[in-house]
């Protein structure tokens, strides 16, 4: 049944506002004979409308209704002259206006069908901007058409383009890895590709690719920012890129892949190409290495944290519980899983620069380098510091290298199996565990032993001296932590501090865990207090904020990041920079690698000088008092022209749910 065509199509109506509206399509549709009541049609229009507004976004509504005084389905699309008033979800004023009409009597579920295709139109941004530009009735007709026969559109899509398959992976696997994955599908699908991303992210792979898929594929993009293998894309038009690029520049990246060269996988030892791994650089290959670190951090943390605070405040002024308590045991697994932080660091830091075959030697070289039992005592010097840390990103980087260098050697076949089985893992980690041993260990750890002392004498005094280094740095790592919410800088001010959590020295620590939560909970705060200047979406992105900065995942301010950097990021580094400073200045402590006003929940923050009970109060202080500078700052500096953040699942999920409020008032 064709319920839209050329004389459905009207274009710049001069007409003032919805009652105008309203009375047009009445008037066409007794014209039309699809009414011989207009009166109940404007009356059925206006009923739907008191319900729950049809304003949608971007310009768009779509008033609808049921009516016994309409005799068949029929879909009208008007462009008025001038924009005009209109509750929508984003504040913006209505020039686009697509109107259902459908009998009492609605079989196939017509109506909520024809919603549901103009609602999943009105996603689409390069279909908007088409109709928005369009003045010919037969373009305007055909767009519209090709949603409401999906059938035939996917069809034509196949044959017209073709498919388009991708990975996306970050170093952290939280939000910029879905958030590429998004862009690039909602870009691929308005190009007329169908489309399949796989995601790698920290809840693991998702939507994986299949031989089948890969085989279907007319090119192949990758946007990560890890090494990964690609031997099975092997003679495919493939594109490497980063996850930034595709999130900021999604419309070039797929260009780009169009024409992009087939991809010749030399040698299957290396797992990926030599110039996507240099041009990475070494603080890529860290940061890589780091994400994989962070669980064990976190768990080994909160493990040792609620060991030590229940045990005090059970055992009085006993620092822990005794040997064979329960809690005991509690610390010694936090215990193993921090010392295996140390060599999961080096080695995904060499598995990042070398794939593989580099796992197994930098993952032992770097736990031997955190043994300093092991070290032999050159001139007498005495080691009572291991490398941890500092070890493991230098043999990660050393035995990444070297690995690579050795995966590049033209070898025969016979003996090419032996190389990842016998020649790298024996003598690349017996040749730099001898090296740790013999060489480096002692002279290192002896120098990292005066500068621990050095610090320790800095957060183990209440002086003016004291307390003025630890605000300054204290500010220097909260405004670190609130830059990249999760970057390469925020990463640099997460990792110094926890070298300096398994030295024993927390302040740092407690620095940067009061200001990891402060660019979410910031944003979350402002789309409430400042609720006229933010978006229906940019509320329900935070809502999400306000969760993930209580949990301590600085990501979540990342959507408005990306709509409005310069405003967002100066607001949040201003505020994490508070918060650090001041937690610094009340000496906050923190013994769990991890931030957020979970970590004090779970009796991780405490105070060397103060006590437990007021270094969680100085916490909290802290966090309340740099998210408050956020939220203002921001509210404050945010025009009321809001930039919606294009995140396309987000508005396919409000769409929905107001698909279903709507039917179900109508039901009503």
């Amino acid at each position: 049944m064709e319920i839209f065509n050329k004389n459905n199509i009207f274009i710049n109506q001069k007409l003032k506002d919805k009652q105008e509206i309203f009375e047009f399509i009445s008037q066409k549709a007794l014209d039309m004979k699809i009414t011989t009541n207009k009166k109940l049609v404007y009356d059925a229009l206006m009923n739907r409308e008191k319900e729950v507004s049809t304003g949608m976004e971007k310009g768009f509504a779509i008033p609808h209704c049921q009516s016994s005084a309409v005799s068949k389905p029929t879909l009208f699309y008007i462009k008025l002259a001038s924009e005009i008033e209109w509750e929508t979800f984003d504040n913006s004023k209505v020039q686009y206006v697509f109107s259902i009409l459908i009998p009492e009597k609605n079989q196939n579920n017509i109506h909520l069908e024809t919603l549901s295709k103009i609602s999943t139109m009105l996603v689409n941004d390069l279909t908007i901007q088409k109709l928005k530009k369009s003045v010919s009735v037969d373009e305007i007709l055909l767009i519209v058409q090709s949603y409401l026969n999906e059938k035939k559109q996917v069809e034509q899509m196949k044959k017209t383009r073709g498919k388009v398959v991708g990975i996306t992976s970050c170093t952290v696997g939280i939000a910029h890895t879905y958030m590429a994955a998004e862009k690039l599908e909602n870009q691929l699908k308005s190009m007329g590709y169908e489309t399949k991303i796989e995601t790698r992210g920290s809840v693991g792979v998702k939507n994986k690719l299949s031989k089948k898929d890969i085989d279907e594929a007319d090119f192949v993009i990758i946007a990560t920012d890890m090494t990964i293998d690609l031997h099975k894309f092997d003679n495919k038009k493939l594109l490497k890129t980063s996850t930034k690029a595709a999130i900021h520049n999604t419309e070039e990246i797929v260009k780009k892949a169009q024409i992009a060269p087939v991809y010749k996988n030399v040698s299957t030892k290396k797992e990926d190409s030599d110039s996507s791994s240099e041009k990475k650089g070494i603080l890529k290959h860290i940061i890589g290495g780091i994400s994989y670190m962070i669980p064990y951090v976190i768990f080994g943390g909160i493990m040792i944290a609620l060991s030590l605070g229940l045990g005090k405040s059970i055992y009085g002024s006993s620092s822990s519980a005794p040997r064979g308590d329960f809690l005991w045991w509690i610390e010694q697994i936090g215990v193993v899983s921090f010392n295996l932080m140390i060599g999961v660091l080096g080695a995904y830091i060499a598995f990042s620069i070398a794939g593989r075959a580099a796992l197994m030697p930098a993952f032992v070289v770097s736990t031997v380098a955190n043994m300093n039992s092991l070290f032999f005592n050159i001139g007498g010097i005495e080691s009572k510091t291991p490398l941890g840390f500092v070890g493991a990103i230098l043999f990660g980087l050393l035995i990444g290298y070297t690995v690579k260098w050795i995966s590049s050697f033209k070898i025969q076949k016979s003996i090419s199996a032996a190389v990842p089985m016998f020649i790298i893992p024996i003598g690349v980690t017996l040749f730099y565990s001898l090296i740790v041993v013999f060489i480096i260990g002692a002279p290192v750890a002896f120098v990292m032993g005066k500068f621990i002392s050095w610090l320790q004498s800095i957060f183990n005094t209440d002086s003016n001296v004291g307390l003025g280094v630890a605000f300054l740095v204290g500010a220097l790592l909260g405004g670190m932590a609130g830059f990249d919410m999760g970057g390469p800088i925020n990463k640099v001010a997460f990792l110094t501090s926890t070298a300096l959590v398994s030295s024993k020295i927390f302040e740092p620590m407690g620095m940067v865990a009061a200001a990891i939560p402060v660019a979410p909970l910031g944003m979350g705060f402002a789309t409430i207090i400042f609720r006229k200047k933010f978006t229906e979406q940019e509320k329900t992105l935070g809502a999400s904020a306000l969760f993930m900065g209580f949990i301590g995942i600085s990501e979540g301010a990342i959507p408005f990041a990306v709509a409005d950097p310069k405003r967002v990021i100066t607001a949040n580094v201003i505020g994490s920079s508070a918060a650090g400073a001041i937690a610094g200045l009340l000496s906050v402590t923190n013994a769990a690698a991890h931030g957020g006003p979970i970590v004090a929940i779970l009796g991780a923050v405490g105070s060397k000088t103060h006590g437990t009970a007021l270094g969680i109060l100085f916490f909290f202080i802290a966090v309340v008092v740099g998210t408050t500078i956020t939220t203002l700052i921001y509210g404050f500096w945010k025009g009321k022209e809001t930039k919606s953040i294009n995140i396309p699942f987000v508005n396919q999920l409000k769409n929905k749910l107001n698909l279903k409020k709507g039917a179900k008032n109508e039901k009503k």
